[in-house]
């Protein structure tokens, strides 16, 4: 998905609708988009360190293995949208549409979205780690992520299909990493065993 977007978008072509979606996105309301717009915030790299230590927090019993790749997955994302930026050099909205609202200050080229891709890739990452109704909530918040981006007049739908294709592969190169890492590295800690006794595993 990720090279059939690029190959589109690559001589800087639009694919039919994608001005009268981002015109629908941006027109929606700058009250009524805030707090899609807080939400937004998860595509970028401070917020994905948070969720990141969140997540260590929470699954300390259990070991670091899913923390760790969610660690590796936001490594991986962060700037590597701009050099996909700067190899397809796709103008953003706000240069080729008139009369467009841009809410954000942006600059630079567009494909692919770089919060889409962030938000996704921790998605993907995250997804073994979480219980199934965590899972569909961590996938709609990536998805609100991306859709926000056209409401702020940043990105054209392709860049976000770009920028989740992007943070897919991106999730699932990081369990390939700390797959083959060493399995101690991320083994829960041992809990004392009764007076007397070492931790699990130890002799009586």
């Amino acid at each position: 998905m990720l090279a059939v977007a690029t190959v589109v978008v690559s001589d800087q072509t639009f694919v039919t609708g994608e001005a009268a979606l981002v015109e629908a996105a941006n027109a929606v309301p700058t009250w009524v988009g805030w707090p899609f717009r807080i939400v937004m915030q998860l595509g970028t790299l401070w917020v994905a360190l948070v969720v990141v230590g969140g997540l260590a927090w929470w699954t300390r019993r259990a070991g670091m293995l899913a923390p760790a790749a969610a660690a590796v997955a936001v490594a991986i994302a962060f700037r590597t949208d701009n050099w996909l930026k700067d190899v397809v050099d796709r103008p953003r909205p706000s240069a080729v549409l008139d009369g467009l609202e841009v809410r954000e200050h942006i600059g630079g080229f567009g494909f692919p979205s770089g919060h889409t891709t962030m938000a996704v890739a921790l998605a993907a990452a995250l997804q073994p780690a979480l219980p199934r109704p965590a899972q569909r909530v961590a996938w709609a918040l990536a998805a609100v992520v991306a859709v926000t981006r056209m409401h702020v007049g940043a990105h054209w739908p392709a860049d976000l299909v770009g920028g989740a294709a992007l943070g897919v592969a991106i999730g699932a190169a990081a369990w390939l990493v700390v797959d083959r890492l060493p399995a101690c590295w991320f083994a829960p800690p041992e809990r004392p065993g009764p007076a007397g006794h070492g931790g699990y595993g130890s002799e009586p």
